[in-house]
């Protein structure tokens, strides 16, 4: 007994540091594969994150109290006020608000991997290879996992919370209320987790409906705070407190009416688009354009392909066996890793139906990026052939090695120097020039005004989401100062544009 006792805590140790590794491992990945989103300020940043960042600033600064996003009413400002400390700590910057995101997406690895670990029963190092679909993402993902001010990184946190929170029900309803008011699509992740609750067995319907009872109790009290705060924040910047509040429990339910059609007729050629272009989009199986190039290699989505394919029918098998000898043992721990094809499927599915096969929002799919890594969990947690298991492994390495290529690709881009930040000229040319108020097209004003701390403020010549600047504009009169790509008569150049009149 003793010296199994031993054995046990040997082993303990042993799977506590090699957890301590993998994590380690992942982080460092993360954080790699970011870097030049971060470190370069204009690797791929526009108005739309640096109206987060304006925010952020705001409210560190105890200007504005913004619950939603400027101008966006459905879309809760979550990242804005998680970049607070940072931007305390740091200053308001592309690289603090960017590191905000890193740490959202240190936080998404260490959850799946310890989940994949402590809860499916995998090795650390093993739940490290499944998790590297998202630890090593490619430049094109990697892009869409630290964009600010969409939420595309938040669900991807959430739906991991809602399933480590699933037996507490009144923090699962808070979390799934803060979910629902910053993407109504995570959502999805409700009925997988109750179908996966009921596939585990052990709960009581009396208990079900108890935790139900609670979970929706919290959820609708986070609406009805957060809406009911309203009439307290600033919904267009500083200065505008209670203006135009139009906080409903409808908003969010309005903004899917108005963003989702649905025919029957386009629903093979939705999907045939999301198999064949969108999937292989975020895995670097696509020749993909962004804004910081074109990434991906076609021969990916191939070997991608068939890995699945092989995948798929191996599992069949395996299902097949175990069935067959079935004696009523135990079922293995394997529900975290369905979760996460679950969620990735879900979201898939109501991406094909909502939306048209060529209109393509990356951000409302990215919990897709789920689904390889429980399906190769799923794998490895059932494949008894240690050659395999083995063969596994060295697929999604030799997948996480072509990612690797197209991120040093990217590295080596930036740091060559080759690249002009064309922004950053303009917006050191009006500083220099005494320019404190301006305007400009959306994607040049508020990512200007960012860029140089406010010192310079540009108003939006189309689409407006801070009131202060239009005000500043509107007081200099004929005086106004205009940005413009073209030489104008009288015009000064900064940069590589022309201040008019």
């Amino acid at each position: 007994m003793t010296a199994g006792g031993g054995t046990d805590r040997a082993s303990t140790r042993q799977y506590r540091r090699e957890l301590w590794a993998a994590l380690a491992i992942a982080f460092a990945l993360v954080v790699a594969r970011s870097w030049v989103f971060t470190a370069y300020e204009d690797a791929a940043f526009d108005s739309d994150q640096a109206v987060t960042g304006l925010m952020a600033k705001h409210v560190s600064e105890g200007r504005a109290f913004p619950l939603f996003m400027y101008g966006q009413p459905y879309l809760l400002s979550v990242e804005a006020w998680l970049a607070v400390p940072v931007f305390w700590l740091l200053g308001p910057t592309v690289a603090a608000l960017r590191t905000t995101l890193v740490l959202i997406n240190l936080a998404i690895a260490a959850l799946v991997i310890v989940g994949l670990h402590q809860q499916a029963g995998l090795r650390p190092m093993l739940a490290l290879t499944a998790a590297l679909f998202f630890c090593l993402a490619p430049p094109f993902l990697s892009l869409q996992l630290l964009e600010a001010g969409g939420g595309n990184i938040l669900p991807l946190l959430y739906v991991l919370l809602l399933w480590f929170l699933r037996r507490h029900p009144a923090w699962f309803g808070l979390v799934l209320g803060v979910a629902f008011l910053t993407r109504e699509f995570t959502m999805v992740a409700v009925p997988v987790v109750v179908l996966l609750t009921m596939r585990s067995g052990g709960v009581r319907a009396r208990d079900a409906w108890r935790a139900g009872a609670a979970a929706a109790t919290a959820f609708v009290l986070v609406l009805g705070v957060v809406y009911g705060a309203q009439r307290f924040s600033d919904p267009s910047g500083p200065g505008t407190r209670g203006e135009g509040a139009i906080g409903s429990a409808g908003s969010q339910f309005v903004n899917l009416g108005n963003r989702a059609t649905f025919t029957v007729a386009d629903l093979p050629g939705r999907i045939r688009a999301f198999v064949v272009e969108r999937m292989p989009e975020l895995l670097g199986g696509r020749n993909t354009p962004s804004p910081v190039g074109e990434w991906g290699r076609e021969w990916v989505a191939l070997v991608l392909g068939l890995g699945a394919a092989a995948g798929l029918l191996r599992m069949a098998v395996i299902a097949l066996r175990a069935r067959r000898r079935a004696t009523g043992e135990q079922r293995p721990r394997d529900s975290f890793a369905w979760y996460l094809i679950g969620v990735g499927i879900a979201a898939a599915a109501v991406y094909v139906i909502a939306r048209p096969a060529d209109a393509v929002i990356h951000r409302y799919f990215l919990l897709a990026v789920y689904i390889p890594m429980g399906f190769t969990a799923l794998w490895l947690i059932h494949e008894p052939a240690r050659s395999l298991r083995a063969a596994i492994v060295a697929a999604v390495f030799a997948w996480a090695g072509a990612a690797a290529v197209e991120d040093w690709r990217l590295l080596e881009t930036h740091a060559s120097g080759s690249q002009r930040n064309l922004t950053r000229e303009i917006a050191d040319a009006l500083e220099a020039r005494g320019v404190r108020v301006a305007a400009a097209n959306y994607w040049r004003a508020y990512k200007i005004t960012f860029l140089t701390r406010e010192r310079v403020r540009i108003a939006s010549e189309d689409y407006v989401r801070i009131d202060e600047y239009q005000k500043l504009a509107e007081a200099e009169g004929d005086r106004l100062l205009h940005l413009r790509d073209r030489p104008c008569p009288g015009g000064e150049p900064v940069g590589t544009m022309y201040l008019c009149r």
